[in-house]
This record gives structure tokens, C-alpha cells and sequence, in this order.
């Protein structure tokens, strides 16, 4: 790995001046955005922010240079791609502009969310001229540079370093990592695509559940508070685990053959399957962008003409109190099942599943904690009865043989629990008939008898 480490001002970098590393080599180039990067996101509060920086520095430190943090950049010919530093640079560069300085600099932005940002920030930038004028002074912007000649050594320092800027979580780093594996000449399209996907966050922690929540191999994902852990186990599933190849979908087939040995086969499902093997580049990208509308479509925005049902079913269910861990879960098992089965009595699906994910808020005596939905799912592992089922009914089987229970605590006529605020609910919702003293006893009967009459007039 070669790498050189050098300190240089803003004006130097916006001028395209040699810089001498600290062993010896001389840097030069023209700054690049590579069109692979996350559009430039940063609004009129950040740069409010580093203004108000810049004015507190120079007032007690007027001899000394502001440090604006270190860049990480791929020196490739006559180019510095900048690998992390771009909401920095590309803010300077919008000063850069209206002060009329710099006329070499010629950043170039190929993201209509890049370019909508940089129009309102220039607008919010001259409206606010006469304050900032004096206090940009390239020449006393201070960075340390880490360049590489290896894309991919720049990216491990990226990814390991995360330095500077806004902060970014898994489903950003992992974006660089599988678009500069697809070929230049389409990386445009599919960083376009990528795009378009939206906050990938949600959807990318219900798959890494489906992939970790597994009997044969299971794994602890982490807490969600270790922000860190997360961001580093996304990065490795679906970003350094995946290896070179092509866009494969795997999934079942149906073969049937006929009384003359005749065979046909057909495609028992369409997309991806949850825990399927990954390449680099397009096969990841177009895996995460159809669990991604998955995710929209029958979670997020559920307003499926055909499945009315089922959409005020997962718009209730989205309204329960004290269940944000068990929705986690629920949210998983649901792309599993979806991507497995597509729509097959899909109500009737959401509701036995809800009747196994959502007995934690029940048979347990008080709050339903985070570990504790990985421990039930290591008892009842509701993940595989989807995954490993060929057909919706097996799978139901499996659903109908879970046993729900009911806790007696915090169920007393005189007390207001979440968990008594939580039957409540569902007594309501499935119109089950029970009152307050019947909870303990009858609401894990009638309610599995509800559903099962679902299923027997379906």
C-alpha cells in the first residue's frame, strides 16, 4: 500500500499547486467528484455552523490557520478523486464561486440531488455575502491529505476512518464499494438508481436480520445504540463479503413432470431471496433495490388496491405502542415471506405472523427488550419456517403450531400497562369480545381461533 500524507491549505488545492507529501512526493492534480459518491448534501445549517467556526477560530487565533479535518483522495494520472472530504470541498468550492476566485477549480456534479443542493445554497450564500466575504480566506484553510494510488487502498482508510463531514452509516459506504465494481460506462445509471432508493437504513437492518437470524448460523447483531458495530456489520454482509461475479437471483424452482417423464420447470417466485450469496456491483445494488421497494410498497406506504386488507391491517399494526423491537423483527420476517411467496393470502399471512412475532408483548411479565427478540427468535426461529418452506401452506402449518401464551402480570382490572394497553388493542381490532378480566384467560384462545377461521373461509 502506498500512501502519502501531506498538510496544504485550500488555496493550494483549489489552485492545482504541487504539494510536497511528507515522504518527499510531490502531489498535483485536478480535484475530481467521483459520480459514484453520495450527492452532496450539506444545508444552509452546516454552513451556518462552519462560518460560525471559522469567525470564533480567528477571533482567538488569529495567527493560526483554521483546520478543516483530513481528505482522503485516489491520485489517479493527473486527477485527485476525493474519496472523503466532498461536502467540504464542494462547500468551499460554492464560496470559491461567488467570490470569483479559483477559475481552474471545475468540480462537476452528475446528481440532480447534488445540483438542486448547490443552487439553494449558492441563493442562501449571496444572500448572506457581506458576512462571510471577509472571513474566507482560502489561504488560512487549513487540511491534512491522505492520497493514494490505489482506489481501493483509499477506500479502506474511507471506510475504516469515516472522517469528517456528516456522518455516514452503512448503506452510504457500502454505496462506493459496489458502484465502482459495475463498469464505468453505466456507473451513472446506477449511481442514478441508488438515488432514487431513498434512505436505505430500515430495509438494509431487516435484511441483515434475515441473514444473521438463522439456526445453522446464527449471529448477534448488534444493539442498535452501538451505532458503530451496526454501520461496521452492514459494511462487511454487504459490502466486503460480496465477491466478484454476475447479477444472480437465486430462488425456487417448481418442476413438474408429467405421466410421459416429461418435464417442465418454472420459476416459483420473481427477485431475490433474503439470504442468497452476493457480488460486488449490480447483483448487490439491484438485490437491496427490490427489498427496497419490498419495504416501500407493503410497509412504508402499503396502498395496494387488491389487498385493502391488508393495508389497514400493516397501518394499525404500525400504531401499536411498546412494540418498536417486535416490529423490527416483524418488518424481516415479512420481506422473507413477501419475496418467498409474493402475495399469496398475504393478510392472512400478516396476521399469523403477527400472532407468533408479537406474543413477546404478551408472554413476558414486563418490557420487551432488544436482546430479548433474538433470544426468541434463537427458541422459535420464525425466520427459518419461512426460508425453509417450498409452498405458503407449510409455512402456515408452521405459524398455526406456535403455542401463544399469555402472562398474568400487569393485566389487574386497576392497572394502565403497556402490555394490557396492547390487548386492548388487538381485542379491539379483531373484535374479540373479551373484557378486561377476560385478558389472562381467553385472549390467546380467541384470538388463534379468530385467525384460524380466517384461513379455514379462505
Amino acid at each position: 500500500m502506498m500512501v502519502s500524507v501531506a498538510t496544504c491549505s485550500a488555496q493550494q488545492l483549489f489552485e492545482g499547486q504541487e504539494i510536497q507529501a511528507s515522504n518527499g512526493k510531490l502531489l498535483t492534480g485536478v480535484l475530481v467528484i467521483p459520480e459514484y459518491q453520495r450527492p452532496y448534501c450539506w444545508e444552509s445549517q452546516q454552513i451556518a455552523s462552519l462560518l460560525e467556526d471559522l469567525r470564533e477560530h480567528f477571533h482567538k487565533h488569529n495567527e493560526l490557520p483554521y483546520y478543516l479535518g483530513s481528505l482522503i483522495l485516489h491520485h489517479d494520472e493527473q486527477q485527485l478523486k476525493i474519496i472523503d472530504g466532498q461536502q467540504r470541498i464542494t462547500t468551499l468550492a460554492l464560496f470559491s464561486f461567488l467570490s470569483q476566485q479559483h477559475q481552474l477549480l471545475d468540480l462537476r456534479f452528475e446528481s440532480p440531488l447534488s445540483q438542486q443542493q448547490i443552487k439553494t445554497n449558492l441563493d442562501w450564500l449571496a444572500d448572506r455575502k457581506s458576512k462571510w466575504a471577509k472571513l474566507i480566506n482560502f489561504e488560512r484553510i487549513q487540511f491534512s491529505l491522505v492520497v493514494t494510488e490505489s482506489e481501493d487502498d483509499a477506500y479502506r482508510f474511507f471506510e475504516t476512518q469515516n472522517t469528517g463531514g456528516v456522518r455516514l452509516g452503512g448503506p452510504d459506504i457500502i454505496k462506493a464499494h459496489h458502484l465502482r465494481a459495475v463498469p464505468k460506462v453505466h456507473q451513472s445509471r446506477f449511481a442514478l438508481q441508488w438515488e432514487g432508493l431513498g434512505k436505505l437504513d430500515n430495509s438494509v437492518k431487516s435484511l441483515l436480520k434475515g441473514r444473521y437470524w438463522q439456526q445453522l448460523n446464527m449471529r448477534e447483531l448488534a444493539p442498535h445504540q452501538q451505532t458503530k458495530v451496526v454501520r461496521d456489520q452492514i459494511v462487511a454482509e454487504l459490502g466486503e463479503q460480496t465477491t466478484e461475479g454476475d447479477d444472480i437471483a437465486y430462488g425456487q424452482v417448481l418442476r413438474l413432470t408429467g405421466i410421459g417423464g416429461d418435464v417442465v420447470q418454472q420459476a416459483a417466485q420473481q427477485g431475490y431471496e433474503v439470504r442468497q450469496p452476493l457480488n460486488a456491483g449490480i447483483n448487490t445494488i439491484r438485490y437491496l433495490a427490490y427489498f427496497q421497494n419490498l419495504y416501500q410498497q407493503y410497509w412504508v406506504n402499503p396502498t395496494l388496491p387488491h389487498q385493502e386488507g391488508y393495508n389497514r391491517f400493516i397501518c394499525w399494526l404500525k400504531g401499536l405502542e411498546g412494540c418498536g423491537y417486535l416490529q423490527g423483527l416483524y418488518e424481516a420476517c415479512l420481506m422473507m415471506y413477501i419475496s418467498q411467496f409474493e402475495e399469496y393470502q398475504l393478510e392472512l399471512a400478516a396476521k399469523k405472523l403477527f400472532r407468533v412475532v408479537y406474543s413477546r408483548r404478551v408472554s413476558n411479565q414486563k418490557a420487551v427488550r432488544e436482546n430479548s427478540i433474538s433470544s426468541f427468535v434463537k427458541d422459535y426461529p420464525v425466520l427459518d419456517w419461512i426460508a425453509l418452506s417450498y409452498t405458503p401452506k407449510q409455512c402456515f402449518a408452521f405459524f398455526d403450531a406456535f403455542d401463544l401464551v399469555v402472562d398474568p402480570s400487569n393485566l389487574e382490572s386497576d392497572t394502565n400497562s403497556v402490555k394490557k394497553r396492547f390487548i386492548a388493542e388487538v381485542t379491539k381490532h379483531f373484535q374479540l369480545r373479551l373484557s378486561p378480566e377476560q385478558y389472562a384467560s381467553s385472549f390467546a384462545n380467541l384470538l388463534t381461533r379468530n385467525i384460524t377461521e380466517m384461513t379455514e373461509a379462505a
